[in-house]
């Protein structure tokens, strides 16, 4: 049973890695080869086209307050779920206080009153 499944699959092994792959060594091929831009144009700081201090001040303060924003969302969400959880936990005990003086409260109901 083994040799039936070994010999086909090395077979196509063999097979498959001796296709020749094309390579772009030729001029022809070289042409048809994308060609690759980078853009790799130096910036001087103090040229035309560099960032000045007070535009990156404004784009730190910028990035700032988005920080500063999201961790206030954060921390409300935060609260929100403190304070859901905080709630369960009261009407949990409410509800357990009011099992507790529903047996008492039948208990005195039950009881027959005499007059002496």
């Amino acid at each position: 049973m083994m040799k039936k499944i070994l010999i086909p699959s090395l077979t196509l092994l063999i097979l498959s890695c001796s296709k020749e792959t094309p390579v772009l060594n030729n001029s022809d091929n070289l042409d048809a080869a994308p060609k690759i831009v980078y853009d790799t144009t130096a910036i001087d700081s103090f040229g035309p086209g560099a960032t000045s201090e007070a535009v990156m001040a404004k784009i730190n303060a910028v990035a700032i307050k988005r920080e500063q924003d999201s961790l206030a969302k954060i921390a409300k969400a935060e609260q929100e779920k403190l304070d859901k959880e905080k709630a369960k936990l009261e009407a949990e005990k409410a509800r357990e206080i009011k099992k507790e003086t529903k047996p008492d409260a039948k208990t005195e109901q039950t009881t027959p009153t005499t007059n002496p």
